[in-house]
């Protein structure tokens, strides 16, 4: 079998000569600005020199072949027009024109006779090509990364994707993944992040921590990594729902977000916003772009964070900073190299508590326990810190060929110790203590693409061969855990759900051994894919990718701790992936298709408690049939998707073992709407219905019952309503419906449906020499509503959030 590693010298030397993926280039406000209309005043110049420019400001993917615009000039661009109108503006009399491909990408071309004698025609506001910006109520129109395929556009995507923009992200005051996932209608939020993990999300049926797969600009990284990805740093989330195996290598089959950086922007952009995310929290976040040199060439993007208090739960603090940094060189028209790096720290105090029930019929209802106080120890924390490098590329070799790639480096350390409620008893609590050393990662993402475009005999093609891979090293302490010792003993005596004692911290020592590796897994996927485009109405998209899973697991911590048996794993297991998809459009504003894709991932790790403790499970393979449609009706996306998804089944068996046996099965639909469905009224939401089943389960009982933590209804509309009458002035307002939840295998028990509320506004007004001031404000959950979220956490209080943006 030939080798895929990673640091094949090749691949190394190519992607770290040069760097990836093209960047939707932003304007002076901070926004991509591919549908925005805007001033322009470009002198005659080269044509090259200036379609590029235009190009780069509106996020226009452009190939320009040299030999037709060489010794060409450039008519001047003067008024207003979206960044498409721009480029025709600038092509007037040159007898070229401009051709837009299925993947929303655009090339010149030489024009038909009959298309020179044309009158000019001044293109300006148009609803081609949308950014994402409050103007196309948050709608976009292209994907900045469907992984191997790279960027495409979002209609004719046959996958079901949703975006969540940078500028939605602010007019909701998001400060952590929870309040994005709690926003999309795909998702079902299980456990925040101030529980002291990312946050654990539920998508097409498939719930617990690590369900959901990460990327950062199409690099996948390990699940663990989520908690350093910051909110503030995003341009946008790219949720992909379902199995990704063919577009990104080895992922869980629940879903996909893919984490875009926002890029340096052509012209100086600055913006401060100062906050109050609930409680007496507050948060100064600060962004700043713009060229570095005269020319273009050189841009930067640089994002500082700084947030401390206590929320809205009464004892709990949460602190972060972070210092981020882009960079973009220009090298030629023809390539492009991109810099990122930066380092963030979180630092919470008094974790949200998380509840274990030893017999579920113990739980109480959520009113009759307090949802802003904590039922565990105030000093009980989680400190973590991480640090990224990365760098990408994009290179136009010919008028065919392009190569892609990028190659990103992290280190991170996470600690935490908390005091766990668990009830043994009705009426009754203890808080056992759970403490653990530091754990370091450090993982290394890379992958390279080329790229080829062509016709053959009438028929398009857009083919893809390329690497991608991953190494994720984990390193423990021979001390990680405090045992024997304190560890799993009650910090309280058994107290009633009226009483909420806080008590010293005990002491132990942890931390002092020495450092071992304690896993290592290496995934590594070599792929082919062609979209092929029959004509205007139908085309596929056809890949396969070979993938490697390489993992060594050894728990020694558990041995020294408990004396377990010693069980060191090292396997290597391989799969070939198949993505077929078949796409069709009956008229330009509706696209349907039917994707069948395969997917490997790695094997669950048994958990602490089980027999088998720190063992690690053999690959699994999932498969997932999908039919849908999207449709641009007006000013809004229409999205509707069928699914059927198979997976191995995970879970500890009566003798107490992690084991993998029997299947998951998921059936569903998903519907959403996103954009403007009047010139006032702007909706984001949907709904998603689940058919869930275990089958092959521990117990032959529980054969067909539905999976542990999973709403099998979730619905959820989030609107704003413009005022005309009042400039600036927007209401805004959400409503948001998870059903019920089973909370046993055995489906004797549930947690119920609950609906919970937002509503606010904001007030943009303009200011002297071009500034402009944002003040926003939120009232979630107005009505209070005490409700459990998921079997181990209740819901978050009322949180008053309040925000004033200054752009400069």
């Amino acid at each position: 079998m030939p080798s895929f590693s990673l640091f094949r010298p090749s691949l190394l030397a190519v992607a770290i000569a040069v760097a990836p993926l093209p960047p939707l280039a932003q304007t002076s406000n901070g926004e991509t600005a591919a549908g925005e209309v805007r001033e322009y005043s470009l002198p005659a110049a080269p044509l090259a020199s200036t379609l590029n420019r235009i190009a780069a400001e509106a996020g226009l993917v452009l190939s320009i072949d040299p030999a037709l615009v060489r010794d060409r000039i450039a008519e001047p661009v003067q008024g207003r027009f979206d960044g498409q109108g721009a480029l025709h503006e600038a092509l007037r009399g040159t007898g070229l024109e401009l051709r837009q491909s299925t993947s929303g990408s655009y090339s010149l071309h030489p024009a038909a006779p009959v298309a020179m004698a044309l009158p000019d025609v001044t293109v300006t506001a148009t609803e081609a090509v949308a950014n994402g910006g409050e103007e196309s109520g948050y709608r976009t129109s292209a994907v900045r990364n469907v992984g191997a395929l790279g960027g495409m556009a979002l209609q004719d995507a046959p996958y079901s994707v949703t975006v969540i923009s940078s500028e939605l992200m602010d007019n909701i005051q998001a400060t952590s993944s929870d309040d994005i996932f709690k926003l999309s209608p795909t998702t079902q939020f299980t456990s925040p992040t101030s529980a002291g993990y990312a946050s654990a999300v539920a998508i097409r049926g498939f719930s617990g921590v690590g369900n959901l797969s990460i990327a950062n600009d199409g690099l996948r990284f390990s699940n663990s990594y989520d908690g350093g990805n910051f909110i503030e740093e995003m341009e946008r989330l790219e949720i992909l729902s379902g199995l990704s195996g063919f577009l990104y290598g080895p992922a869980s089959p629940g879903g996909l977000v893919n984490y875009v950086l926002k890029r340096p922007t052509a012209e100086r952009y600055n913006s401060v916003t100062y906050g109050t995310p609930g409680g007496e929290n507050q948060y100064l976040h600060g962004d700043f772009g713009g060229p570095i040199d005269g020319e273009g060439r050189f841009a930067y993007r640089v994002n500082l964070l700084a947030q401390d208090g206590e929320t809205a739960i009464d004892g709990q603090v949460e602190r972060r900073h972070m210092a981020s940094v882009a960079l973009d060189w220009n090298v030629s028209d023809d390539l492009l190299i991109q810099f990122d790096a930066s380092h963030k720290q979180s630092e919470t105090r008094g974790l949200t508590s998380y509840w274990y029930f030893a017999d579920q019929a113990f739980r109480p209802d959520a009113d009759d326990l307090e949802n802003d106080e904590l039922y565990s120890q105030r000093w009980a924390y989680n400190d973590s810190r991480h640090d990224r490098v990365g760098s990408r590329f994009q290179w136009r070799l010919s008028d065919v060929f392009s190569l892609r790639g990028a190659l990103g480096y992290s280190q991170y350390t996470t600690e935490y110790a908390y005091t766990g409620p668990t009830v043994n008893s009705a009426g009754v609590y203890v808080q056992p203590l759970y403490a653990f050393a530091p754990v370091e990662t450090e993982e290394t993402s890379g992958n390279l693409f080329l790229d080829a475009v062509f016709d053959t005999v009438g028929i398009g093609h857009e083919m893809t061969f390329g690497y991608q891979g991953n190494i994720a090293r984990v390193r423990y302490n021979t001390d990680y855990i405090p045992f024997p010792g304190p560890q799993y003993v009650s910090v309280t005596p058994e107290v009633p759900f009226s009483e909420r004692p806080q008590v010293a911290k005990p002491a132990y020592d942890l931390g002092d051994g020495d450092y071992h590796l304690a896993s290592r897994s290496q995934s590594d996927s070599v792929l082919i894919g062609d979209v092929i485009t029959f004509n205007e109405q139908w085309s596929t998209i056809l890949g396969v990718t070979h993938s490697r899973i390489k993992t060594f697991s050894d728990n020694f911590v558990w041995v020294e701790a408990f004396g377990s048996p010693p069980a060191i794993e090292d396997y290597s297991e391989t799969k070939t992936s198949p993505n077929v998809s078949l796409v069709y459009k009956p008229v330009e504003w509706l696209t349907t298709y039917v994707t069948y894709i395969e997917g490997l991932q790695t094997g669950g790790v048994a958990p602490s408690g089980t027999n088998n403790a720190g063992q690690a499970l053999a690959p699994i393979v999932s498969e997932q049939y999908e039919i849908g449609a999207k449709a641009e009706l007006g000013g809004a996306l229409y999205t509707v998707a069928l699914f059927d998804i198979e997976k191995p089944n995970t879970y500890t068996n009566a003798a107490n073992f992690f084991v993998q046996d029997g299947m998951q099965n998921n059936k569903g639909l998903e519907f959403s709407v996103t954009g403007n469905v009047t010139p006032a009224l702007t909706l984001v939401g949907g709904v998603t219905l689940l058919d869930p089943v275990v089958e092959g389960a521990a117990n032959a009982a529980n054969d067909g019952n539905r999976p542990v933590d999973v709403a099998r209804h979730l619905a959820k509309l989030y609107g704003e309503y413009a005022i005309f009458g009042v400039p600036g002035l927007t209401l805004t307002g959400g409503a948001f419906y998870t059903g019920k939840q089973y909370t046993d295998e055995a489906n004797d028990h549930t947690i119920p449906s609950f609906t919970t509320f937002d509503l606010g506004g904001r007030y943009r007004m303009a200011l002297a020499d071009e500034r402009a001031l944002t003040l926003r404000a939120n009232l979630s959950n107005l009505t209070d509503e005490e409700y459990w979220l998921s079997s181990h956490y209740l819901g978050a209080p009322r949180t008053f959030k309040l925000s004033a943006q200054l752009e400069f």
